[in-house]
């Protein structure tokens, strides 16, 4: 694969990083309202752990392949990749302490799991961000791209 095609590709995937990422952060931001609504339609599958892990999956593989080009080809900045690791660690810690989706649970641990993910999500739609904007500014003296 061509340089300048990985680059289109990680600044594209940036991008669907971001919107992801903003995306997640409401969608965290609202599942308490939501989940009342999705069970009443028949689509509480939205609510499922399987899901938001999938979700989470899909985020690090995009992460791991627009920082490295980024770092690698571009910037050799680690702020993108630290940013990006702090909100995903949020959001794996949040899931692994509080995490519990139960329409009948409305227990301080859902709070605070719906208070402290959105801030992991907007820090990793952040981390997209940076690292696409250093993407077009910085290049490596030695890079062809």
């Amino acid at each position: 694969m061509s340089k300048t095609i990985k680059h289109k590709l990680s600044l594209k995937l940036d991008m669907i990083g971001f919107i992801a990422s903003s995306a997640c952060a409401v969608h965290c931001i609202l599942m308490p309202f939501i989940i009342i609504t999705l069970t009443y339609y028949g689509m509480s599958f939205f609510s499922n752990p399987l899901v938001e892990i999938g979700f989470i999956s899909v985020s690090l593989l995009i992460g791991i392949f627009t920082f490295k080009h980024g770092y690698l080809n571009h910037h050799r900045s680690f702020i993108p990749g630290i940013i990006f690791l702090t909100g995903l660690t949020i959001i794996i810690i949040s899931h692994i302490l509080y995490h519990e989706h139960h329409e009948t649970s409305h227990d301080l641990d859902n709070i605070f799991l719906f208070l402290v993910t959105p801030i992991g999500a907007f820090l990793i739609a952040i981390s997209h961000f940076v690292n696409r904007k250093l993407s077009k500014q910085k290049h490596i003296p030695d890079c062809n791209c």
